[in-house]
């Protein structure tokens, strides 16, 4: 009884002191926590803190209202114009690394004012003897255009998709040019161009990735303004259906495939998309006469990269000289290089359709685009089968 009074007594007493105790203990550990972060390598100080925030602020997009945007916008939309209205013939040289490697090529591009800029390409630089043909694309024909041809629509896109600024002056070509960035909207540069001072053509593109690493260049290595450099121009081979963009407008804003056109697309048997995975908008649609049948043409940018899907009603055989069988985001393909996503023709057979893609664009946009595309996902006649053959021997199985 007298221990129980005792105790009664005295466990405020204790109580307050246990407290006490307690939190002195964690200030102790606490104030060695601190003491032992500024000691280890590689901790954060106040002063790292305050320069990793600096630094993360130092990436914010600026402001539309920003004088630098002001003027790379203006610089962009001269740029526009002087692709539709300058006369030039070049050659450009393509560049694309990763990981895996890295592959490069030749394009001889001409181009008449108020006419659509033509390309022809001279094959890899590393290999200009092996070009492989692109099933379905009509490969090597006059269509196509350069990688630093800029459009009023895709400076449309440009504008919405990224932040575009002045960076200062700069030279490509052996021309003075004015550099114009493009940022994603998380301040992340995503690419640079240089703008020639006297015209306003494009002389040279760099594309980067997230982690701000070159994926691409394209740049001019020989260039001849005006009509008289012009030379033997390829034909256009490319031709537009009547119900369809015509190729003189696309990326047009007003000419883009409206509801209606994708309809009369998908009732011919064209599985055109209205729009492909990061933003890729369908810009124009032409249609190429190949011996084995017709090759339509479905172009996608989202200002920036450009994305190809070619389509063509058919089957691909069982082996493509030249190409090589790989997967890419888990579905089987063929491929022209190995690992080789952006600018590499990539191909496959799906429900009665050939389909090619051929791409301006970062790896890992290619990877998404042929993941939206359709594809054969059911498994073989004989892996039916057998799949079928194991289920209904599990019925008779008792440890099933």
């Amino acid at each position: 009884m007298m221990i129980w009074l005792y105790w009664r007594r005295s466990r405020l007493v204790i109580g307050v002191a246990g407290l006490a105790l307690g939190t002195l203990a964690a200030l102790i550990m606490i104030a060695g926590a601190v003491a032992d972060a500024g000691k280890r390598p590689g901790s954060a100080t106040p002063a790292a803190m305050r320069r990793a925030g600096e630094a993360q602020r130092s990436v914010t997009p600026p402001s539309a209202a920003d004088p630098q945007v002001h003027r790379g916008l203006v610089l962009m939309a001269a740029a526009v114009t002087a692709c539709r209205t300058v006369s030039y013939r070049g050659v450009q040289i393509v560049a694309w690394s990763s990981p895996e490697g890295s592959s490069s090529y030749l394009l001889d591009v001409w181009h008449r004012s108020g006419e659509p800029e033509l390309a022809e390409g001279d094959g890899d630089v590393d290999d200009p003897g092996s070009p492989a043909e692109t099933p379905g694309s009509a490969a090597g024909s006059g269509g196509a255009v350069g990688v630093l041809s800029i459009s009023e629509g895709m400076l449309d896109l440009l504008r919405v998709n990224y932040v575009i600024e002045y960076a200062g002056p700069g030279s490509s070509s052996n021309r003075p040019a004015q550099i114009v960035a493009v940022r994603r909207h998380d301040g992340t540069l995503a690419a640079r161009y240089w703008l020639d001072r006297q015209t306003g053509l494009p002389l040279r593109r760099e594309m980067f990735d997230q982690s701000g690493h070159r994926i691409s260049e394209g740049a001019f290595i020989d260039l001849e303004l005006g009509e008289n450099g012009m030379g033997l121009a390829p034909p256009v081979q490319g031709q537009a259906w009547s119900t369809y963009v015509p190729l003189s407008q696309r990326m047009a804003p007003k000419s883009r495939p409206t509801a209606a056109r994708l309809t009369a697309l998908h009732a011919d048997g064209w599985p055109v998309p209205s729009r492909l995975a990061g933003n890729m908008v369908l810009a124009g649609v032409t249609r190429t006469a190949a011996p084995s049948g017709p090759v339509v043409d479905a172009s996608y940018s989202d200002g920036l990269s450009v994305v190809s899907v070619f389509m063509q009603h058919g089957e691909l055989s069982g082996t493509l000289p030249g190409w090589h069988e790989e997967r890419v985001g888990g579905l089987p393909v063929y491929s022209t290089v190995p690992g080789q996503l952006a600018e590499e023709g990539l191909a496959w057979s799906a429900h009665g359709v050939v389909f090619t893609v051929i791409a301006d664009a970062p790896p890992e946009a290619v990877t998404e685009v042929v993941a939206q595309l359709p594809h054969e996902r059911h498994a073989g006649f004989w892996t039916r089968v057998v799949r079928g053959l194991k289920r209904i021997g599990s019925w008779f199985d008792p440890f099933g």
